[in-house]
């Protein structure tokens, strides 16, 4: 029998914290298949549907495989694996019938083949996020949109697709015309409807925050735009970009007299 693929060996030097996240990859792997579903997402056998989904979204971020650091690229393929049991688990406990189905005795059985199929498709658009996400960086717009479109057709239930694919067709469709003063653009709506309802199911997902300010402040609806810039910034006091946001409007606000106190949230961060 030929020896099973081998990930590539680990990269010496590596720091403290990196070394902790390959031990915590490498026995989430070697234990994960032993475990029920709802052991999987860490909820009790009677959590309710949002319970399950909330569990799935944190753990999601957490498994994803394109944010597995430069350093273990080496483990990637046993995080891939974490993360398609993680959504076998989400897909089987969020369905009313199959969830009935695996509670009545089915925990034991292998997975029917379509969800066999279910979990090479959630691999596939983990990968076509992250190829995405680099394109993007690198401005291929069309290509980028190419790959979060396939992410998203993959794996619809995952909010950063939907998320990226929304920003990188702003960002296809350029700046909208010029705004007379007080005037508002509807030129983004079906774009920020999308990122509503990413935040509907995810109220405190940042990067949905933060485009979705973007394109609101783009479309002339400043204050809108500024709570989902002040929400961003308090969720990640790093999202620099957020913060600049804030600061530039806190600045006008001082400046025609408005009545937000000085200081505003930039005070609360920067005491942080």
């Amino acid at each position: 029998m030929p020896a099973p693929d081998l990930p590539p060996p680990p990269r010496a030097g590596l720091s403290p914290e990196l070394a902790a996240r390959r031990a915590t990859v490498e026995a989430r792997a070697a234990t994960i298949d032993g475990e029920s579903f709802f052991e999987m997402l860490g909820v009790a056998e009677d959590a309710p549907p949002e319970r399950v989904q909330g569990a799935y979204f944190t753990l999601a971020k957490q498994w994803h495989p394109d944010r597995t650091p430069p350093e273990l690229q080496d483990v990637k393929p046993l995080v891939a694996r974490v993360f398609a049991r993680i959504s076998e688990a989400y897909q089987t406990l969020s369905d009313p019938r199959r969830r009935a189905e695996y509670l009545q005795g089915s925990k034991e059985s292998a997975p029917p083949p379509e969800d066999e199929e279910k979990i090479a498709r959630v691999v596939d658009a983990a990968l076509e996020f992250q190829k995405a996400e680099i394109l993007l960086k690198k401005n291929d717009l069309l290509g980028a949109e190419i790959r979060a479109r396939r992410a998203l057709n993959e794996d619809p239930e995952q909010p950063e697709y939907m998320t990226l694919l929304a920003w990188i067709q702003a960002q296809r469709r350029g700046e909208p015309p010029a705004l007379a003063e007080g005037a508002t653009s509807a030129y983004y709506d079906d774009l920020i409807q999308t990122l509503d309802a990413v935040l509907q199911k995810e109220s405190r997902y940042e990067r949905a925050l933060f485009y979705r300010g973007m394109l609101l402040k783009r479309s002339g609806r400043i204050d809108k735009a500024i709570r989902d810039f002040r929400l961003a910034a308090e969720i990640n006091p790093k999202n620099l970009d957020a913060i600049r946001e804030v600061r530039v409007q806190e600045m006008r606000s001082r400046t025609s007299n408005d009545p937000t106190p000085a200081g505003g949230i930039l005070g609360k961060l920067f005491k942080r």
